[in-house]
């Protein structure tokens, strides 16, 4: 699946954190609502499928590489550089089915955990 970084006008918006003085929870607030942002961008786009906005988290260091499905008639996967910004060499390779498969289980360790 082909992976894209972020869109010009999308990297200009990308939440600034200042460690010292916010929170965790002021950070991953703003990053939820800059990936809501992108995921209306990709709609207003033309990528209106039923899986886009959809997270993909790859274990990378001591964090994860973070992107965000496209699902049109061409679908793709839009690097999310937050945190450490870590990218996995790997992503690339994934077939659509098994990238939506991810996604899925994320989703339900999420409801079951609570949590992203």
């Amino acid at each position: 699946m082909k992976v894209y970084s972020l869109p010009k006008e999308l990297r200009a918006t990308l939440p600034e954190h200042d460690y010292l003085n916010d929170s965790w929870k002021i950070c991953d607030r703003r990053e939820q609502e800059h990936r809501e942002a992108v995921k209306q961008w990709f709609i207003d786009h033309g990528f209106t499928g039923k899986n886009t906005g959809g997270i993909l988290q790859m274990p990378m260091g001591d964090g994860y590489a973070e992107y965000m499905l496209a699902e049109g008639s061409k679908s793709c996967l839009i690097h999310l550089p937050y945190g450490d910004a870590w990218n996995d060499p790997d992503v690339e390779f994934l077939p659509k089915k098994e990238v939506v498969k991810r996604i899925k289980g994320r989703e339900e360790i999420a409801k079951l955990f609570g949590g992203v």
